[in-house]
């Protein structure tokens, strides 16, 4: 983890790619920071806990999908096959 020290108006410039992310110190107040973001319109910035958030909804639809994707293929593949394909166990 790199720590910087900043004061009120200063700035960190992060590179990704060829875009910077400039984030400045806009105020202090009571152990409370405010910070600015200045970023391409393309480069999303989340607060950590929403983010979190959004990855676990993000997991709970993929595996909804594949869920409903697998009980779809059990119900469905066996009335399907060719007879030599019948022997086969879906469950």
């Amino acid at each position: 983890m790199l720590i910087l020290s900043r004061k009120i108006g200063e700035s960190i410039i992060i590179k990704v790619g060829s875009d910077n992310i400039k984030i400045t110190i806009l105020e202090s107040n009571n152990g409370t920071l405010k910070l600015g973001f200045e970023a391409p319109n393309d480069i999303k910035i989340y607060r950590s806990e929403l983010y979190e958030e959004i990855v676990n909804q993000n997991i709970a639809s993929v595996i909804d999908d594949v869920s409903e994707a697998a009980n779809l293929l059990k119900k469905e593949i066996p009335n399907n096959l060719s007879p030599k394909y019948k022997n086969i166990n879906f469950k």
